[in-house]
């Protein structure tokens, strides 16, 4: 079977010329999700009556005409573009049908904390943390709305923690590629957002992005629950700003697509739960490599890890640094990306989230 994977592929390379093929890898295609719609409203806030459904379809819109502007090239596919309601299963499922190489979906965010503020981003993930579940049963919940819905998802309820077992299989070819937007994402919200508070990029079990069979994330824009949030949310001036912000992240993220050169990740916008106690002001690694360099993280984690922790699955020889409240851990020094690159197989064995980042 190998064998003749390998045939068919060289005579599949070889019926192309090599420009055919580089514009083969192009991203030709984007599917902007406005979350919500229809009878599903989303968050809501009573007292200014806003509704999470029409700032979702709002900067969709805004985003699409950005790209439709600025990319040509690209076509802008939405999941809906008027006050509809569309299924979660459904809005994946429209990405797959248009071949997308993108899946964009947009969200506002809400918790029972009126001080919880900040714009995060979300990647297919099983980090079940607290935090991330609450939004993942907010998220999800809506396929309760949906007829039949334990048929079309298996028996998933997203209210029961045991459901979230199915994602453990979830760990997808587009990993980097998501994450890798995601960052560009938050690094632009970071920058120059409105809302200048950043959660960073999470993962976490989310069902819209569950079945997309390319690069894909879910963008939590602020919190409607938030007073600050929810003013800048409510000016069209401001939002105006968040799409073009979206809008960059894409920009670049089709430069480095189209190139074929590889994804460079921002690692200080990585971000999991805040840890419970006072982190340490500073950690040393365990090795200082100098100069700009590329790495593999495997793992962060919310409190310094031991030697000899489970988590860190025999390794030995790695590199822990205190980042934005976060030990991260990598592995390796390699002068080129290309390099990193070779050996990320063989730590994925063993990490199935690792992923490259440069570190200067």
């Amino acid at each position: 079977m190998k064998r003749w994977s390998a045939v068919l592929l060289a005579a599949f390379l070889a019926a192309f010329p090599a420009l055919a093929w580089q514009d083969a890898i192009r991203l030709r295609t984007v599917v902007i999700d406005a979350g919500h719609g229809g009878h599903d409203p989303g968050a809501i806030n009573k007292n200014s009556k806003l509704k999470e459904k029409d700032i979702n379809l709002d900067l969709a819109l805004r985003l699409g005409a950005l790209i439709e502007k600025g990319c040509p090239d690209v076509k802008v596919v939405y999941t809906r573009k008027t006050d509809k309601f569309v299924e979660l299963a459904e809005r994946g499922n429209i990405a797959n049908r248009n071949h997308a190489d993108l899946f964009i979906s947009i969200h506002v965010n809400s918790a029972k904390s009126t001080a919880a503020s900040g714009t995060e981003t979300f990647v297919m993930g099983t980090d079940k943390s607290s935090s991330n579940m609450e939004v993942c049963k907010r998220e999800n919940s809506v396929i309760l709305l949906e007829d039949d819905y334990s048929t079309t998802y298996e028996g998933f309820d997203p209210n029961n923690p045991e459901s979230y077992i199915i994602f453990n299989l979830m760990q997808n070819a587009h990993f980097e590629q998501s994450i890798a937007f995601a960052a560009l994402v938050q690094q632009n919200f970071i920058n120059n957002g409105p809302v200048k508070k950043s959660r960073g990029v999470r993962q976490a079990p989310l069902m819209v992005l569950w079945r997309t069979t390319m690069p894909s994330a879910l963008i939590e824009v602020g919190f409607l629950s938030n007073a600050n949030d929810r003013s800048t949310l409510n000016q069209a001036a401001k939002r105006q700003k968040i799409a073009e912000d979206i809008y960059e992240a894409f920009h670049a993220f089709k430069q480095q697509y189209d190139s074929n050169s590889g994804f460079e990740i921002d690692a200080s916008v990585l971000a999991t739960d805040e840890p419970e106690e006072e982190p340490e002001p500073a950690v040393a690694p365990t090795v200082t490599p100098a100069g700009p360099h590329w790495e593999i993280q495997i793992l962060a984690s919310a409190k310094k890890l031991k030697n000899g922790s489970p988590d860190l699955k025999g390794e030995t020889d790695y590199q822990c640094r205190f980042i934005n409240g976060m030990y991260k851990y990598s592995v390796g020094n390699f002068s080129s990306r290309e390099d990193a690159a070779k050996q990320l197989p063989a730590v994925r064995k063993k990490f199935s989230g690792a992923f490259i980042i440069k570190v200067d």
